[in-house]
């Protein structure tokens, strides 16, 4: 992950709070999550940083939702520093997802990719078998390249109809290896409790939000829910606009 600013803005969004590591010889770690690897997560205690293996932790739990910052983001497209900001909440096996996918590549993404922030959030429903492996999974290729974290969505969406909760790893290999990743890192990240944590801190922030069904997406706080038109959501698009002026 990238650290420097990006880690300060995450510590200063929990400033006074207090997450919970709890690793699997019972200890109970209260800090705040500073980050990780693939293998590793960071934890700031008082005044000091500590680093936990990722096979040494049982679970990882945030206090509270916080703002996501550079190193939680699950991905951004278009202009990242636009203040009109389409925050989206989706699951990666959610057909109206999928149809918003198409969505964004056709129609909103060549025509506002220039003017407006497209943020994505996690938000995997209980009733999908391999929603919440693949939002995991998206966050292992996002830390490596946030451009491959993106593709995984759109392929992951995109294949919907012949994946399944069976073929899902064998699906996950084949993508990793089309990427020229190991695969075994790929699988591994599934059981990586950061990932996990930050799919989850993404779930949680959305149902403070009153999220319920996929896609939601916020325009400058105003939704846009599961089936909406692109021309609705192109008409709240050039209002936020127009109020940024």
């Amino acid at each position: 992950m990238r650290f420097c600013a990006a880690l300060l803005a995450l510590a200063g969004a929990t400033a006074g709070l207090s997450d919970t590591l709890t690793l699997r010889d019972g200890r109970v770690v209260q800090g705040t999550y500073m980050g990780g690897t693939a293998r590793t997560i960071k934890m700031q205690v008082d005044d000091s940083t500590k680093t936990f293996d990722v096979t040494e932790v049982a679970s990882l739990q945030f206090t509270a939702p916080a703002a996501a910052s550079e190193t939680t983001k699950p991905g951004m497209e278009g202009r990242a520093d636009s203040s009109v900001r389409a925050v989206i909440y989706e699951d990666l096996q959610c057909p109206d997802c999928a149809a918003f996918r198409r969505m964004l590549d056709e129609t909103l993404l060549p025509k506002y990719g220039g003017k407006v922030c497209f943020e994505h959030r996690d938000f995997p429903l209980a009733k999908h078998a391999w929603a919440r492996r693949a939002a995991i999974a998206a966050r292992f290729f996002a830390e490596r390249d946030a451009a491959l974290g993106l593709e995984y969505r759109r392929e992951t969406m995109a294949g919907q109809e012949a994946a399944t909760a069976e073929n899902f790893n064998q699906r996950l290999t084949a993508f990793a290896q089309a990427h020229h990743i190991d695969p075994a890192e790929a699988i591994a990240a599934l059981s990586n409790p950061a990932y996990a944590a930050l799919v989850d801190r993404d779930y949680q922030d959305g149902v403070g939000r009153g999220v319920v069904h996929t896609p939601t997406v916020f325009v400058n706080g105003r939704p846009f829910i599961e089936t909406f038109t692109v021309d609705e959501i192109s008409k709240g698009i050039d209002e936020a606009l127009a109020q940024a002026r």
